[in-house]
C-alpha cells in the first residue's frame, strides 16, 4: 500500500508541475520559452510590406511590417512612436499610427505584425528616396526579476516621394487687340499668371525705358503691387499709355520689371517685354514683325550642313496679300535650299515659320558670318518691309590670307554606321565609315587612318578588338570633295557595360603640296550588355487546405554583368500573399536577394496563379521572369470543438501558445521541457523503490 500511495504522490506532484509550466506562466505574460532556452531580447526587423510612392504636399498611408526573428523571445505591447528630431529635413511634416495601439503581442519563431500609419509629406520635397525614422516602443520577459523589461529601438524605413510641383514663376501676356496709332492714346491690358503651383509674394510689377520717344504713361505711375498670386492665378493689369508720335509702322517693345519671393522666402527679379504693334502715319495696318530667328548651330564648321528657322508674324489688323521672305548671307555661306519664299497671305495674329539651309563655303575664312532675315509684301504697299539679323561662327583654318600653305585640306568623316547598330557585348560587328575631302580645288592622297578606344577591362583589354585585320588602314588618295568608303569587323568583350563608347579615329595625310597633315575624328558606338536575372526554384505542397498560409521562400540572383533597374514582384491568381507585392530596387551585378514569401489559397479545387518579377536593363527595356505555382485545394475540416483538424497546439488567446506554422510540437521547447520532467520524476520513484525496500530487507533480519 505505501508502495501505491508514493507512487501516487509522485505522479501528482509531476502533473503539477506539467500544468505549473503551461498554464500558469503563460496566463501571468512570462516568456516561458527564455525560461527553457535561456534570456534573450527580441531581435525586430521592418519593412515595406507593399511598394508605396507619396505625393509631395499630401498625406498618404503605409503598411509597416515587423517581423521577430528571435527564437526565443517574444515582445509585447508594441508602440509606434514617430521620430521628428531625426527627420533633419522635416520631410514628413506629420506622422501618426492607424493601427491601435499598443500591438498586443509579436512572437518569437519569425512573427509578424503589421501596423498601419499615415504620413503628411512636405510640399517642398524633393523628389526621390527618403528615410521615414521611428521609434519601437516594446516589452519582453526575462527569467529573472523584474520578469518584464520595457525597451525602445529605433529604426527607419526608405520611402519614395513624388514631386511634380513647379516653383512660384510669373509671365506677362498681352491682350491688345487693336493697334496703336503712332501719337495716339491707348488702353493695353496685360494678363500676370502664375505658371508655376506654389504661391509667389511680395509682387511689385513696373515699366522701364518709357520716354517721349517710345511709350510714355497717361495716367497712374505704371507700377502695380500685390501681396500674393496664387499658382495658376491670374490678375489683369490696365494701363493708358501714348505712343510716340515719331513712330513708323511696326512692332515695339514695351519693357517691365518684376520682382516677387516664393514661399521659402527665394527672392526673383526678371525682366520681360511684350511687342507692340503701331500704326504710323500712311499705314495699312499690316505689320509685320519677326518673333525668332534660331539656327540649328551656332560654331559650324566648313562641311556642316545647318538650318535656320524663322517665325513671322502678322500682328497687324488685316490680313496681308502675298510676302516675300528671304535669307541672305555672304559669300562665305552658300544656300543649301532656296533662299526665297514667297507665301500667299499671313492672316491677322497668324505666324508663320520657314526654314533655310546653309552651309560654309569650303574656303571660307574664320570668323563670324551674318545671316540677314527680310520680310516685306511683295506689291511694295501691303505692309512696311522689316529685316532681322543674326550671325553663326564658321570654324575655319583660313584667315584670309592668300597663301595655299594656309588653305589646307581637310580630311572628315562624313557618315559611320554599324551592322547591327545596337551592338551586343561579346559579339562581332561591322563599323563602316565614309570619309570627305571638303576641299573644293585640292586632293589629299597617302592617307593612313588608325582608331582607338581609351575605355576597356582589366581582365579582357579594349572594348573593340579587329578580327581578321589591325587597327589601321591605308585609302591612296581622295579628289576634292570626293568621298571614300572603309569597313572593319570588331570584336566587343563580353564584359563590356551598355553605355555609347567613344572611338577616335586618327589620320596622316599629305596634300597636292606634299605637305604632311594630321586630323582626328570622334565617333561613339553604342554597346547593350545583356542582362540575366534568375530565380532559384520555389518549392510548394502539391495539397493544401483552403485559407492555410503556405511559407515558402526563394532567391533572386543577377547573373549579369551590368546593373538592373527597378527590380519588383506581384503575385496574381487564386492565391491572397503577404506581401503581394514588393519593391527591390536596383540590383549590382552579382547581388544576390534573399525573399520569404506566405501564400494563402482562396479557392477550393485545382488553384493556379503566378509570381512576376519585373526589371529594366540599362536601355530601360522592361523584363519579366514569371514562375508559375499551382497547387489542389481543399476545403478546410473542423472538429467538433470549432478548431481545423490541423488547427493551433495550446489554447488560443494564451500569450506564447501561439502555433508555430513551421515547427510541430515534437520539435519545440515543450516536447524537451516535459521530456526533461518525466525522466526526473522515473529516476525519483526508482530512487525510492530502492530505499523502500533495503529498508524492508534489514527489518526483516
Amino acid at each position: 500500500m505505501m508502495k501505491k500511495s508514493m507512487l501516487k504522490k509522485t505522479l501528482f506532484s509531476l502533473l503539477l508541475m506539467i500544468f505549473f509550466f503551461t498554464a500558469i506562466l503563460p496566463m501571468a505574460g512570462f516568456d516561458t520559452a527564455a525560461f527553457a532556452v535561456g534570456p534573450g531580447q527580441p531581435d525586430i526587423d521592418v519593412m515595406l510590406k507593399e511598394y508605396v510612392e507619396l505625393k509631395a504636399g499630401e498625406t498618404g498611408n503605409l503598411v509597416l511590417t515587423f517581423k521577430n526573428n528571435s527564437t526565443t523571445t517574444s515582445a509585447r505591447s508594441l508602440y509606434f512612436i514617430p521620430d521628428y528630431q531625426n527627420d533633419k529635413d522635416r520631410i514628413f511634416t506629420e506622422i501618426k499610427p492607424v493601427t491601435e495601439m499598443p500591438v498586443k503581442y509579436l512572437t518569437s519563431y519569425d512573427g509578424k505584425a503589421d501596423i498601419e500609419i499615415s504620413v503628411t509629406v512636405d510640399k517642398f520635397a524633393q523628389e526621390g528616396f527618403h528615410t521615414l525614422p521611428f521609434k519601437l516602443k516594446y516589452s519582453y520577459s526575462v527569467p529573472e526579476p523584474p520578469y518584464s523589461v520595457e525597451t525602445i529601438v529605433e529604426m527607419s524605413v526608405d520611402v519614395m516621394i513624388k514631386n511634380d510641383k513647379r516653383r512660384a514663376k510669373l509671365v506677362l501676356e498681352s491682350d491688345a487687340s487693336a493697334l496703336a496709332t503712332a501719337g495716339g492714346i491707348f488702353e493695353l491690358p496685360v494678363t500676370l499668371k502664375n505658371d508655376g503651383d506654389f504661391v509667389a509674394k511680395d509682387i511689385k510689377i513696373s515699366l522701364k525705358g518709357l520716354s517721349q520717344d517710345t511709350f510714355s504713361v497717361v495716367s497712374g505711375s505704371g507700377k502695380y503691387n500685390f501681396d500674393s498670386l496664387k499658382g495658376k492665378e491670374t490678375k489683369t493689369l490696365k494701363y493708358s499709355l501714348r505712343a510716340s508720335s515719331s513712330f513708323k509702322t511696326g512692332s515695339y517693345p514695351l519693357h517691365f520689371s518684376l520682382e516677387y519671393t516664393d514661399e521659402r522666402g527665394n527672392a526673383f527679379s526678371e525682366e520681360q517685354e511684350l511687342w507692340i504693334p503701331v500704326s504710323g502715319s500712311g499705314g495699312t495696318g499690316t505689320v509685320f514683325e519677326v518673333l525668332e530667328i534660331t539656327p540649328s548651330k551656332t560654331t559650324v564648321k566648313p562641311e556642316d550642313v545647318f538650318d535656320v528657322t524663322v517665325k513671322v508674324k502678322n500682328s497687324g489688323a488685316y490680313d496681308s496679300g502675298q510676302v516675300k521672305i528671304t535669307a541672305e548671307g555672304t559669300s562665305a555661306l552658300l544656300p543649301v535650299s532656296q533662299n526665297l519664299h514667297i507665301v500667299q497671305s499671313i492672316r491677322k495674329g497668324e505666324t508663320k515659320v520657314i526654314t533655310f539651309k546653309f552651309q560654309p563655303h569650303p574656303e571660307a575664312q574664320r570668323g563670324g558670318v551674318p545671316i540677314t532675315i527680310k520680310v516685306e509684301p511683295v506689291d511694295g504697299n501691303d505692309g512696311t518691309a522689316i529685316s532681322q539679323a543674326i550671325s553663326v561662327f564658321v570654324d575655319a583654318e583660313t584667315s584670309g590670307v592668300d597663301d595655299p600653305k594656309k588653305n589646307i585640306p581637310k580630311l572628315i568623316i562624313k557618315s559611320y554606321s554599324s551592322d547591327p547598330t545596337l551592338v551586343n557585348a561579346g559579339e562581332n560587328f561591322t563599323l563602316t565609315m565614309q570619309f570627305l575631302n571638303t576641299h573644293s580645288t585640292r586632293e589629299v592622297r597617302n592617307i593612313k587612318g588608325s582608331f582607338s578606344v581609351t575605355e576597356g577591362s582589366n581582365e579582357t583589354g579594349n572594348v573593340f578588338t579587329p578580327v581578321g585585320s589591325s587597327n589601321t588602314f591605308y585609302i591612296d588618295k581622295i579628289s576634292p570633295q570626293n568621298t571614300a568608303e572603309w569597313n572593319v569587323t570588331l570584336y566587343t568583350i563580353p564584359d563590356a557595360k551598355s553605355k555609347t563608347y567613344t572611338v577616335t579615329i586618327s589620320f596622316e595625310y599629305e596634300d597636292d603640296l606634299g605637305t604632311s597633315h594630321t586630323a582626328s575624328e570622334i565617333i561613339g558606338i553604342p554597346v547593350y550588355q545583356p542582362s540575366r536575372f534568375e530565380v532559384s526554384e520555389i518549392s510548394l505542397p502539391s495539397d493544401t487546405f483552403m485559407g492555410q498560409p503556405i511559407y515558402t521562400m526563394f532567391e533572386m540572383y543577377n547573373l549579369g554583368k551590368t546593373e538592373i533597374y527597378n527590380v519588383k514582384l506581384r503575385v496574381e491568381g487564386d492565391f491572397d500573399a503577404q506581401p503581394k507585392s514588393n519593391y527591390f530596387g536596383n540590383f549590382e551585378s552579382g547581388r544576390v536577394e534573399y525573399f520569404e514569401l506566405n501564400l494563402i489559397p482562396m479557392t477550393v479545387g485545382q488553384a493556379s496563379g503566378r509570381i512576376i518579377f519585373q526589371y529594366e536593363d540599362a536601355s530601360g527595356e522592361v523584363h519579366e521572369v514569371v514562375k508559375e505555382i499551382s497547387m489542389n485545394v481543399m476545403e478546410m475540416m473542423m472538429q467538433d470543438d470549432g478548431f481545423p483538424v490541423d488547427g493551433p497546439i495550446g489554447k488560443p488567446g494564451i500569450p506564447g501558445m501561439e502555433e508555430h506554422p513551421a515547427k510541430s510540437f515534437f520539435q519545440s521547447v515543450w516536447f524537451y521541457v516535459i521530456i526533461g520532467v518525466v525522466v526526473v520524476a522515473i529516476v525519483v520513484v526508482i530512487i525510492l523503490i530502492a530505499r523502500k525496500r533495503k529498508k524492508n530487507k534489514e527489518f526483516d533480519f
